[in-house]
């Protein structure tokens, strides 16, 4: 009965013509660049790059949020305009939550400058806009309502009393952003950048007169990749990432301390490298984040766990979360990358 209740006070939440909508979030932020900010489209170390994650959280309350996610984005131009590139990028995710069917669809297109900041190469700016059509949808036929309750079971026969005009939607949504990296040979880097989503706050209501505006949200990002010892094998990685819309911050912080194994052919001197991360987060007044990732070559997988910590703990670990990410970057071919290649940040 209890987590009854509670399912229908979020599905009024949702879908309350007074409400004002919030963006899904991931733990693995640094592995969806393009879902934070839209400068770093193009900005990484290869030809080509795919991530693909997935996420599932508040099983407990009914069937809880599960949110899929994909990317892929590209440099254009490099070796054409000195240090200079374009990037081109698309972002598609969908985010599914609780027994009404209620969705959010993301489809968005990439585009992104950056420039060198100096002439040695170190210093690098880039800026990036964004935009799409995006969808919401709810299943009316999935839901209950107060007023179908006859005292001791759900009654659908009986009438909700609810006026909801629209079950599904689709609005354009614009977004804009900025990324400073710094990268003074091939084992340090360091980053920083914003970006502003939801320019044109559209309206989200699923009421035709109501107005819902999607709220600005305010994206301000970092971190960094440190060696630690000589040999170039152990390094740290802090980082952080601030989101604000509306009357909601949401704050996280923590990093890895990554370390790196070498493979060596059995017929050949070629090497192959692995990176193992191992690390931890904290968004605070609400999850304590487990962090573990694996690189070989050009494939990377991630695993997070989300520990949860605010008044949902209740449930146990049916409000925890958990999250997958698969990614691959295309390498740039032997004997092209003098050519294309400018030192680059790896943010994945």
């Amino acid at each position: 009965m209890k987590k009854t209740i509670i399912l229908l006070s979020l599905i009024g939440i949702i879908i309350s013509g007074k409400s004002y909508s919030q963006d899904v979030h991931f733990s693995q932020f640094y592995a969806t660049p393009l879902q934070i900010n839209p400068a770093m489209t193009g900005v990484f170390d290869g030809v080509a790059r795919i991530s693909n994650s997935y996420r599932s959280q508040w099983t407990g309350l009914g069937k809880g949020y599960s949110t899929i996610h994909f990317s892929a984005d590209a440099p254009v131009g490099k070796g054409n305009l000195g240090t200079n590139f374009f990037g081109a990028g698309l972002l598609l995710y969908q985010d599914k939550a609780g027994t009404s069917g209620f969705k959010h669809t993301v489809l968005q297109g990439s585009l992104s400058f950056t420039a060198a900041m100096d002439g040695v190469g170190d210093h690098f700016f880039s800026v990036g806009f964004q935009g799409g059509l995006n969808q919401f949808a709810l299943d009316l036929t999935k839901t209950t309502w107060d007023s179908q309750w006859n005292g001791d079971d759900f009654d659908p026969s009986l009438n909700s009393f609810e006026s909801i005009q629209l079950q599904q939607f689709s609005y354009l949504d614009l977004n804009a952003g900025v990324l400073y990296y710094y990268v003074p040979d091939g084992d340090n880097t360091f980053s920083a950048g914003a970006s502003l989503s939801h320019i044109g706050s559209p309206n989200v209501s699923f009421f035709t007169e109501s107005d819902a505006p999607l709220r600005r949200k305010i994206t301000v990002h970092g971190g960094g990749d440190f060696v630690l010892n000589k040999d170039k094998t152990s390094w740290i990685d802090p980082r952080f990432m601030v989101l604000m819309q509306g009357k909601q911050t949401e704050t996280m912080l923590g990093g890895y301390i990554k370390n790196k194994v070498q493979f060596k052919s059995r017929y050949t001197n070629f090497r192959k490298e692995a990176y193992f991360y191992l690390g931890g987060f904290y968004r605070i007044n609400d999850a304590g984040i487990l962090s573990a990732r694996f690189e070989y070559n050009t494939l990377g997988l991630g695993l997070s766990y989300d520990f949860n910590a605010s008044n949902l703990s209740r449930l146990g670990g049916s409000a925890n979360a958990f999250e997958l990410n698969i990614s691959y970057i295309a390498p740039v071919k032997r004997g092209q990358r003098e050519k294309q290649f400018n030192k680059m940040p790896r943010f994945l």
